[in-house]
């Protein structure tokens, strides 16, 4: 008896090392910031920044798993050239006209081009450091695909990088759909991707690629888009100001895409007005045929919604075509990372979570 519970202290001790000690006190309550991707079970995966670590968490369980991940180093830009002569004065480009005209984003909320090019070159003799994952989704397989430097990188069960590839543009929203992974970039009119799970090669895109180019030159600073994705793998895109949703079948991806559409007390609401916030993310709730997208107040004055204080909440019912209004008290800058079975959860501004009812 003896030697079986000192065998079982060993085992624990080997699990449960200075390290993961350590992890057993990580509180994303208080500790979290940036992004979180929710797994199908409820589980919010967080990134560790200080220890290189991707936590799985669920209110009410705490803890649940930590993996160590390989993050690749920063690219190093090319050397740069003589800097040819500029002239004076605002610079604009097609791209920003499109914008203003479509969305009525202001010049001044859209990056201008550098007027020398001598920084890439102070750059270049920075030391080398790890790149910052700007999203992860975690596949059938528990690899880890994770938006980083602008490069699609694939990580195995083990965290360990197995493929890094160079991304045509920002990416806004990730997704684990049927049979692929579904990349949304931050363009002006929605361009999707469905990636193999084994290679990550392109298997289909929907939306006109001739913008990425674009959005990889002058990236946009507030997204206009956004995607969701069904039980079943539908995908749900909802693009620029519109309520109204397309709609793509997983395996036909822009064959016969689909439209979806949904009353507000009895009427088409109006458009929303992005303005200089943008469309804020939207998420499918588990086990129910309703999608989530947030708002702010102003955003949505005309399309509906009740008065509010806090940020809204848009309940769009896929089975009855309509659209419910939710207010919050969540101030501007809180990002809906998941959706529980009473409670939409939100990460902070200064970090950590807060949470909004739902129904």
């Amino acid at each position: 008896m003896k030697l079986r519970l000192l065998t079982l202290f060993l085992a624990g001790s080997a699990l449960f090392g200075p390290a993961a000690l350590r992890a057993q006190g990580w509180d994303p309550i208080r500790a979290t910031g940036g992004w979180a991707f929710q797994e199908v079970d409820g589980s919010l995966v967080f990134f560790d920044p200080p220890a290189r670590s991707l936590r799985a968490w669920m209110k009410g369980s705490g803890l649940l798993s930590t993996l160590q991940i390989t993050l690749p180093e920063v690219r190093k830009p090319l050397p740069a050239a003589k800097p040819d002569p500029v002239a004076k004065g605002p610079v604009t480009t097609d791209y920003d006209a499109a914008g203003a005209i479509l969305y009525g984003i202001p010049h001044r909320q859209r990056p201008q081009a550098p007027a020398s090019k001598s920084a890439p070159h102070a750059a270049s003799e920075a030391p080398a450091c790890d790149a910052v994952p700007e999203r992860w989704v975690i596949d059938s397989y528990s690899r880890t695909w994770m938006v980083c430097d602008g490069r699609l990188v694939i990580l195995n069960k083990d965290g360990q990088i197995e493929t890094a590839s160079a991304l045509p543009a920002p990416v806004e929203d990730m997704g684990v759909g049927r049979e692929g992974i579904l990349i949304l970039y931050r363009t002006l009119k929605p361009c999707l991707e469905k990636r193999d799970l084994r290679t990550g090669a392109v298997l289909w895109s929907y939306g006109d690629r001739s913008q990425l180019r674009d959005a990889a030159a002058q990236p946009l600073l507030v997204p206009l888009n956004r995607m969701a994705l069904g039980a079943d793998g539908t995908v749900y895109l909802a693009e620029g100001a519109s309520l109204a949703l397309t709609v793509l079948d997983p395996l036909k991806g822009p064959k016969e895409p689909g439209q979806a559409f949904f009353t507000c007390h009895e009427a088409l609401p109006g458009r929303a007005a992005l303005g200089r916030v943008g469309r804020g993310p939207m998420l499918s709730w588990a086990g129910k045929d309703v999608i989530f997208s947030v708002f702010t107040p102003a955003q949505v004055k005309a399309c509906g919604a009740p008065e509010s204080t806090g940020l809204m909440l848009a309940r769009f019912d896929l089975l009855g075509g309509t659209l419910e209004w939710i207010p919050t008290p969540l101030a501007e800058g809180h990002r809906l990372v998941g959706l529980l079975d009473h409670e939409a959860v939100f990460l902070a501004p200064g970090g950590g979570l807060a949470y909004a009812p739902i129904r």
